[in-house]
């Protein structure tokens, strides 16, 4: 027989209208499958659910509390203001006490029934499984244009970076102590965690699941927010763009001199005449706007230099409940 201690880590930012249905439906899948998951083998199981809360402004902490009323194993920790989901997870993260640690969305979108599957081969395993990871089996019920640029995405990535990323992986998995430990020794100002679940390795699982829409409310993650995190996600786990810019840079010098060449020869030797303004304004506009985005994205790997060197934290607590 064994035991079972999980700490449920749950990031929210306005999430009012989904807390109370994330609790009763997390609780009621526990009471409802908890005897048929390895009955054989786990002799107790001690759970608690940490609810972080981003900086919410709606009353997302007046429901928690509510809830942390009736149920001991509830934790709240508020965030001074809204520091974005990476440093909600994180400080979930580092103040989970269980020996098993799950993130979970607040919306359902990810099923509280897929967590006790989770457990269920966790313990059939052995504990060999370090992480079991849920991941989609589509994209259906999100916009073409969305799922377009996401595909895109992760294509680009696995071609210019060594830390390969499933399409489809949530952020939603179970995973072991000696995982967190692995996770919290990379400390990047900058966190993105789909890629640090890659980089840290440790044997693993996929569970596929349908797609599942969210209970209430809209997704926080706006065109322009997803594309950010894309990017940085990108800087911080290659520097193949840094060796594409050497690698253009090269073919403009290659280009500039054949052409110098070939101009000087064809105006000494043959007496042609220089070309007109037009195509010299065109080569400019043309090399000057590269340079500006070469420029850019040199200034992105420097940026994250600079925002590393400060050593600032990724979060403050206002205090914990």
């Amino acid at each position: 027989m064994k035991d079972i201690s999980i700490s449920i880590i749950v990031p929210c930012f306005n999430e009012s209208n989904n807390i109370k249905n994330f609790y009763d439906t997390m609780i009621g899948y526990g009471g409802g499958q908890l005897e048929n998951i390895s009955q054989n083998s786990i002799k107790n199981f001690d759970y608690e659910i940490i609810f972080v809360d981003d900086g919410s402004t709606d009353s997302s902490i007046e429901e928690i509390k509510k809830i942390k009323a009736l149920d001991k194993n509830i934790r709240l920790i508020k965030l001074s203001r809204n520091f974005g989901k990476e440093a909600a997870m994180l400080a979930g993260l580092k103040n989970s006490n269980k020996e098993l640690i799950t993130i979970m969305d607040c919306d359902l979108q990810d099923p509280p029934s897929l967590l006790y599957e989770m457990i269920d081969i966790y313990v059939k395993n052995d504990g060999k499984l370090k992480m079991i990871i849920a991941k989609r089996k589509n994209r259906i019920g999100e916009s073409k244009f969305r799922v377009y640029f996401s595909e895109l995405f992760y294509k680009i990535n696995n071609l210019i970076s060594n830390v390969k990323l499933i399409s489809g992986v949530r952020d939603f998995r179970l995973m072991d102590r000696e995982v967190l430990e692995s996770i919290m020794q990379v400390n990047e100002y900058h966190r993105f965690s789909k890629g640090i679940f890659e980089f840290i390795g440790y044997e693993k699982k996929y569970l596929e699941y349908e797609y599942i829409d969210r209970n209430e409310g809209e997704s926080k993650w706006s065109f322009l927010k997803l594309l950010s995190y894309g990017i940085g996600g990108i800087i911080s786990f290659s520097i193949t763009p840094l060796r594409i810019i050497t690698f253009i840079g090269i073919l403009i010098f290659l280009f500039a001199s054949i052409y110098g060449s070939y101009m000087l020869i064809s105006t000494l030797m043959f007496g042609n005449p220089v070309k007109g303004y037009t195509s010299l304004i065109v080569l400019i506009s043309f090399f000057g706007g590269l340079q500006i985005i070469m420029i850019g994205i040199i200034g992105e790997y420097i940026g994250k230099i600079y925002e590393q060197s400060k050593n600032r934290p990724h979060y403050f607590i206002e205090y914990q409940d």
